[in-house]
């Protein structure tokens, strides 16, 4: 038997089990792969928002990914929610110490509902001290914008979300390309599902298109996709995140890993699109008879 990737999530709880540490593993799972967790905060939540944050200590976030990279073969790490500034210190230790092969980030900086997740301090550690050892960053198109505020861009990020068509967008990603390689970034992949209405649209039949970018050595690669309307989204950026770590550690080219992971959460959203579960936004559904066939099931039936 062949040895199975193992991929480490480090990210907070969620107790609705929709995001976070469980996505994660959920995400390693179908794919092929052996998800192991270490916890960050937990957190107070259901579907409908988030009531309380809990940072778990620094030393026992420490440990536990110590403990893992002494026992597993760790293939990628996805870096979730830290939360605290001392938990990105002891992950920022972590991760110098053990040298992973693909560091994977997804910069949570607040909640849907709203809820912050990552100070400043947080944010200034993750710039300076993670993203020099990530493969990519996947935020979504807010989190993006709170980013360039942070590196002093306002004037972006206010175009951003001020924009009122699709190629005013690209031309814009072109120049945070840009501004993000002569900052030496790694690239970063930036999720679509909040951007602006006006720049999803298509005129013609005013059909939603959804659209994500790969930032990559100053140039910009629009990845397209059918927007699902669904209430159930909760999730998909944990997801996403996760997926592409996989494919990193399956030797995938950067643009066919986050076309492969953008495919499986398209898949997943679809087929929990009409699901009742819980009163607000619920979990998109990572179990895809077709994955779980493909990584599982073949050749066992």
């Amino acid at each position: 038997m062949g040895k199975k990737l193992t991929i480490l999530s480090i990210a907070g709880f969620d107790s609705s089990c929709g995001a976070g540490v469980v996505a994660d593993v959920y995400t390693a799972r179908v794919l092929g792969a052996h998800g192991v967790a270490v916890l960050t905060c937990v957190t107070a939540q259901n579907t409908t928002g988030i009531k309380e944050v809990f940072p778990l200590p620094e030393k026992l976030v420490r440990e536990q990914i110590e403990s893992l990279f002494e026992d597993f073969d760790i293939s990628a790490v996805k870096v979730g929610v830290l939360y605290s500034e001392s938990a990105a210190a002891a992950v920022v230790e972590c991760l110098e110490k053990f040298k992973p092969r693909f560091v994977v980030l997804d910069p949570i900086i607040s909640s849907s509902s709203g809820t912050q997740l990552a100070c400043e301090e947080t944010m200034n550690i993750l710039r300076e001290k993670v993203f020099p050892m990530c493969s990519l960053v996947t935020p979504n198109f807010l989190e993006l914008c709170k980013l360039l505020r942070v590196l002093g861009r306002g004037n972006f990020a206010d175009d951003l979300e001020n924009s009122n068509s699709r190629k005013h967008v690209e031309d814009l990603y072109m120049h945070v390309s840009e501004l993000f390689l002569n900052l030496k970034f790694p690239p970063f992949f930036v999720k679509g599902g909040h951007l602006p209405s006006s720049a999803i649209s298509k005129s013609i039949n005013k059909k939603l298109m959804h659209f994500d970018a790969l930032l990559f050595n100053g140039s910009v690669d629009i990845l397209e996709q059918n927007r699902i309307i669904t209430n159930n989204s909760h999730g998909t950026g944990c997801t996403l995140s996760t997926a592409i770590s996989v494919e990193l550690c399956r030797n995938k080219t950067l643009r066919d890993a986050v076309k492969k992971a953008q495919e499986f959460v398209f898949q997943s959203i679809l087929l929990a699109r009409e699901l009742k579960c819980g009163r607000g936004s619920g979990p998109i559904d990572q179990f895809v008879p077709d994955y779980l066939f493909k990584y599982h099931l073949k050749g066992k039936l």
